[in-house]
């Protein structure tokens, strides 16, 4: 009996440690930027702002958005963290562990993850 418990205790652990979850949660810093240098001057000096990412949800200036689901993909080479609520999927492509980049056109915005 003690063995089938054991057994038991060990599958459900290892069943919670594969269930999911994403490698971005944390505290960011937002900064803008742009490709353009007379639009990156201007982006610079926007301050920063605080952003909170969780298991489901963003978290900024006090106000929370929450998501159905919070999770990476991989495209063509690429990584990308997804924001998913019913069928909108917004997507913010990883640049690296510490990096995510929103936008990709004229001006984007880079999230860095604080210590």
């Amino acid at each position: 009996m003690q063995l089938l418990k054991t057994l038991c205790l060990l599958a459900l652990t290892v069943l919670l440690t594969a269930c999911g979850g994403h490698d971005f949660e944390g505290v960011y810093e937002s900064r803008a930027g742009s490709d353009n240098d007379a639009l990156n001057s201007i982006a610079e000096l926007v301050g920063g702002e605080k952003l909170v990412i969780g298991s489901d949800y963003i978290e900024t200036q006090g106000k929370r958005t929450e998501f159905d689901d919070i999770f990476e993909r991989e495209s063509a080479g690429e990584r990308y963290l997804v924001f998913k609520t019913g069928e909108h999927e917004e997507v913010w492509r990883v640049v690296d562990d510490r990096t995510l980049m929103k936008g990709a056109g004229l001006v984007n915005i880079k999230l860095i993850r604080l210590p």
